[in-house]
This record gives C-alpha cells, structure tokens and sequence, in this order.
C-alpha cells in the first residue's frame, strides 16, 4: 500500500539486458549478477532513466549531505516500461520534512544472495527480442523452401532444407567455443582466485560451493570432474570474476583450456561453413546468380 495516499501500487516491472528490476510493497527489488537486493522506498532518493541505451533505469539512493549516491544501473529494458517504473516509483516515494536528516540509503538495503525461481518478477514480455528472432527465422526458412518448390528446383530444395542442421549446429557450437574463449580471457586478465568445497553430487555431477567477495555463497558445476584437475577431490581452485561473481571456472593448465575451446571451434567453423552453403547461398545464387 501506498502510505501517502492508501492505495495499491502496482507492481511494475523492468526486464532488462542484465537483470531486472521491479516495486514489490514498499520496497523495490534488483536481480542482477546473481543477486537479489531488497531495497526499502525510504533508501531512494529518485528513479531517473539512464543516460545510454534507450530503456535503462538507474535507481538513485540517499546520501548524506557532501557525499555522492550510491547509484544502481539496470540496461537495456523496454523505453516504456523503464518510463512507467520511474514514474511509479517516484510517486510512491515517502514525503520528507525539509531539513530532516538523511541516511545513507546503502546502510538500508538488504543483499539477499542468489536469486530463487519464487523470487523473480512479475509476468512480462522481456524475452520478446529471442522469440521475435526464432519466428523471423522459421519464416525465413519456410518462405525460401516454398520458393524453391514453386520453381521446381529440387537440389535447391533439398540443400535448403537439410542446411539448418549444420548451420544451427556449427553456430551453437562456435558460440560456445567462443564463450568458453572469452570467459578464459576475462578471468585470466582479472580473476580472483578462491578454493570451493564440494557441496553436492557425485562424480561428473558434483557442484562445488565457494564465497565471493561480497560473502555471497555460489555454486560452480565444472566441466569434468573434479580429479581432471588435480588436488583434493574435496576441494577445487576456482577463479571467478569479481564483476560478475556468477562466471568462474576452475584452475586448470592451459592445455586444458586450449583443449576445451578448439574443439567446438574446429567441429563448428566447418559445420557453419556447409550450412552457410546450403542456406543462404542458395537464396543469393538463386537472386543474383
């Protein structure tokens, strides 16, 4: 409820490229890198949209006279919903008293640690880019076959039709290759080194627990089991990145890793290679040809 006026308030939402963030009561809550932060109406001192991608929001706390504001920076959501949460939240906003003392609003907020599915937002249609991509895509393809067929040029037809199977295949594969590199990368340049406890499973489906720098306890699933990488089956070095605490990976030798990434690099540059072949180079040949 709202207390200034005694009505409900609802409970908008933004979903954004990197988290979300919504009013739930009096409190506002942001789910991003992992975390959940519960963060009381009295601790915000104003919800402005952000300065960059069109849609982000940025949560303004008090703070002191003299001292800068904690500020958190949600990217990315939909122009209308981060106008509508902005404008929501700050209406709900408590009135203060002129000259009342003002706390810093980071003492009030609560880090909940790892997000649970119960605790995600409310409904909303943030995922609308990848199923707009999906449908697009399956368009596409349905309208190139009906092409094909209508002109009876079977080998066309064929090709178009089996080529999704090497082109999704080599993409998915490239884009994991590709991730594994980049993640490699970043935590090599500013990794931060910890030894995680074995907290569940067995064997190749052990999930091992260790604690960041904000005393949040998270889970790592590793790759292989914990005796492809030496020590105490009990313990496992792991290096994660301190900006984002949920990307970690173990202490390997980098054969290890070399190993990891080239496979899928040299299975899928040629899978994506035939399927760029059978897919959209039959429909340019075919226009331009």
């Amino acid at each position: 409820m709202d207390q200034t006026s005694g009505r409900s308030v609802a409970s908008v939402a933004v979903c954004g490229l990197d988290g979300s963030v919504w009013l739930e009561g009096r409190t506002v809550r942001l789910m991003q890198d992992g975390l959940q932060r519960r963060i009381p109406l009295t601790a915000i001192e104003e919800v402005r949209l952000g300065v960059g991608p069109e849609g982000s929001v940025e949560v303004v706390l008090t703070a002191s006279p003299g001292t800068p504001p904690t500020v958190y920076r949600l990217e990315g959501g939909a122009p209308r919903a981060a106008e509508q949460f902005a404008r929501t939240v700050n209406e709900a906003l408590p009135r203060r008293m002129p000259g009342a003392p003002v706390r810093d609003g980071e003492q009030l907020v609560e880090v909940l640690g790892n997000v649970s599915p119960a605790a995600r937002p409310p409904a909303y249609a943030g995922r609308w880019r990848s199923r707009l991509l999906i449908a697009v895509s399956a368009l596409l393809y349905l309208v190139g076959l009906a092409v094909f067929v209508a002109v009876d040029d079977i080998g066309r037809a064929m090709l178009w039709g089996i080529g999704v199977l090497p082109l999704g295949s080599g993409g998915f594969l490239l884009s994991l290759g590709m991730s594994w590199w980049y993640d490699w990368t970043v935590l090599n340049r500013r990794g931060v080194s910890v030894m995680a406890r074995h907290a569940r499973g067995f064997e190749s489906r052990s999930h091992f627990a260790y604690v960041d720098l904000q005393g949040v306890e998270r889970e790592i699933f590793p790759s292989l089991p914990a005796r492809h990488y030496g020590g105490d089956y009990t313990r496992l070095a792991i290096v994660f990145d301190p900006l984002r605490p949920t990307r970690a990976a173990p202490v390997a030798p980098g054969r290890h890793f070399a190993a990891q990434i080239s496979g899928p690099l040299a299975i899928g540059l040629p899978l994506l290679s035939l399927g760029l072949f059978m897919v959209p180079y039959q429909m340019i040949d075919f226009l331009f040809g």
